[in-house]
């Protein structure tokens, strides 16, 4: 509701667990109706494997719950506004 109330539509992820904590948050703020991208290189996981397949899940959704970017083009994109 807060995030409603300040106008806010998208979302960035970062942080740990990528397949759990993230992964589930980005699922939710999904369902809720925000727009999400996750930056895969500022999240991890107890181990790399579980990292790359909850990273895999979301781009092979083609989009259903978001993106997956890096940081480099994070930051890009966002001093081009």
């Amino acid at each position: 509701m807060l995030l409603r109330t300040r106008g806010i539509r998208n979302l960035v992820l970062t942080g740990i667990t990528t397949d759990v904590c993230v992964h589930t948050t980005m699922r939710d703020a999904n369902d809720r109706g925000f727009e999400c991208v996750l930056v895969e290189d500022c999240c991890g996981a107890t181990d790399q494997a579980n990292h790359d397949h909850a990273i895999k899940m979301i781009q092979m959704q083609g989009g259903v719950f978001g993106a997956v970017t890096d940081s480099g083009s994070l930051l890009q994109r966002l001093e081009a506004l």
